[in-house]
Formats: C-alpha cells, structure tokens, sequence
C-alpha cells in the first residue's frame, strides 16, 4: 500500500552510473532499455555521451526546463502538491510548468532551486 504523499510506483529499471567516488541512481521507464543498452556500447567506445542523446527533449528549449523541473521533484522524492505548498502557488500551476505550458520566471526558478537544492539555473 502506497503511503500518503509518496509518488506512485512506475513500472520500470534503475540505473546506477557511477563516476569516481559518487554514484548516483536513475529511474528509467522500460521503453528506453534499447536504447540504452546502444547508448552503452556506444560510451564503451567514447568517453562520454551528451545528455541530449540519452533524453532528447532536453535540446528543446521549451521541454528542457520541465523536464529538469520533473526529474528534480523526482529525485526529491516529492509529490507536486508537496512541491507547490513549499512554494506557495497552486499545484496546477506547477503541473503546467512541469509540461511545459507555463515558463518558469527568475523568481520561481529561484524558489524551486531552494526547495529542490540544485542550482535555479537548471530551470531557466
């Protein structure tokens, strides 16, 4: 059973990447394990891979700053109506920005960086 607030369980795989000492954990849905799986034969080859090849939607201006917003909700392991309380708006208006519909102004990149602990750079 699902605690209240938690965010629901999506079917998919974890990976765990790895640089130096730090490793950090991702979750992926299932249809992006061929493409991963290519996209690691492919670093075995090249020392790096952009970001973009692995989540496209980040070379698009508009997508990028909610995909950062939705990823970094995500691994603070908040519900948007947990982040939106935090912030003090509507949690409509937080689902708008994660899709997309609503830009995130200096400001609230600034009160979304405080309460996600990242840089509000990320969102603009």
């Amino acid at each position: 059973m699902q605690g209240a607030g938690k965010m629901p369980h999506i079917s998919g795989m974890k990976v765990t990447v790895s640089t130096g000492s730090k490793s950090r954990t991702h979750h992926l849905p299932l249809s992006m394990k061929g493409e991963l799986e290519s996209l690691i034969r492919r670093a075995e080859l090249e020392d790096s891979i952009p970001a973009e090849k692995v989540l496209p939607e980040l070379a698009d201006d508009v997508q990028r700053p909610a995909t950062m917003l939705r990823g970094s909700r995500y691994r603070a392991e908040m519900t948007q109506k947990e982040l939106a309380k935090a912030l003090g708006i509507q949690q409509h208006h937080l689902s708008e920005m994660e899709h997309g519909k609503r830009p995130v102004s200096i400001k609230m990149a600034k009160k979304l960086a405080g309460a996600l602990d990242c840089d509000y750079r990320v969102f603009l």
